[in-house]
Formats: structure tokens, C-alpha cells, sequence
């Protein structure tokens, strides 16, 4: 994949889709021109993406769209759902069983946010290709 170039692929809302959307973005970084980002940002990029793509499935129950964009200086990866309710990072009680997605996406160190759009919102993930 060139610089300035993007993949998307959408899935369902079922928590098998979750894995998918990993296998997706995989594949997608894989194909990086100069090879994969290395292996702690790739780490990182997947994990916050499967957080993502995971609360797209748990909250927006609505299909979902993730996309991978490069150009010369980041990737971005971006999971577009149909719900405009917008993710607010939250405190989990500690006997809680879910509600951590953001707090991990925050502690991987990487850029993120969220833009509402006809339809929807976007949820993304970016990262500089070069420290």
C-alpha cells in the first residue's frame, strides 16, 4: 500500500466481526510499502483498533466500517459506526466486566478521537510511521 492510500471493509454488528476487523487490519498493515510499522506500534494499532471495533459492536449495535488510511508520515485507522452517540471515557468499577475499551485505546499512547457525522460518528487511531 503506497503512501496516501487506504482499505476499508465493513462488518456486522456481531462480536465474531471483532476478529475479523484483527484479521482485516493485519492484513492491511502488512502491506505497508517499507513493510509493517514495527512490532510494539503494530501491537498498539491492532489492540486499540479491536477495542474499537469491539465497543462499535457492544454500543452502536449498527454495522461498522474500518478503514486503514497512509500517507508519508502516519497510519490512521478509523471505525465508523451508525450511532452519533459519541464514546466518553468513563471510571470502571473495579467489579465491572466491561467499560475499560477507551482507558486501554488511551493507555496505548497513541493518538485518537471521535467525529460525529450524518449518520454516525467516526472513531480513529493514528500513529506517526517514523519515532
Amino acid at each position: 500500500m503506497a503512501a496516501d492510500d487506504f482499505v476499508a471493509e465493513r462488518f456486522r454488528p456481531d462480536p465474531q466481526a471483532v476478529a475479523g476487523a484483527r484479521r482485516f487490519l493485519r492484513r492491511a498493515l502488512a502491506g505497508l510499502d517499507g513493510g509493517p510499522p514495527g512490532d510494539d506500534l503494530l501491537h498498539m494499532l491492532i489492540m486499540a483498533a479491536n477495542e474499537l471495533a469491539a465497543n462499535a459492536v457492544l454500543h452502536a449495535r449498527t454495522e461498522f466500517t474500518v478503514r486503514v488510511l497512509i500517507d508519508a508520515d502516519r497510519v490512521r485507522i478509523e471505525v465508523s459506526d451508525g450511532n452519533t452517540r459519541m464514546p466518553q471515557p468513563c471510571l470502571t468499577p473495579a467489579d465491572a466486566t466491561s467499560g475499560r475499551g477507551l482507558a486501554i485505546v488511551d493507555g496505548t499512547g497513541l493518538q485518537w478521537g471521535a467525529d460525529r457525522h450524518a449518520g454516525g460518528k467516526t472513531v480513529w487511531v493514528q500513529a506517526p510511521l517514523q519515532p
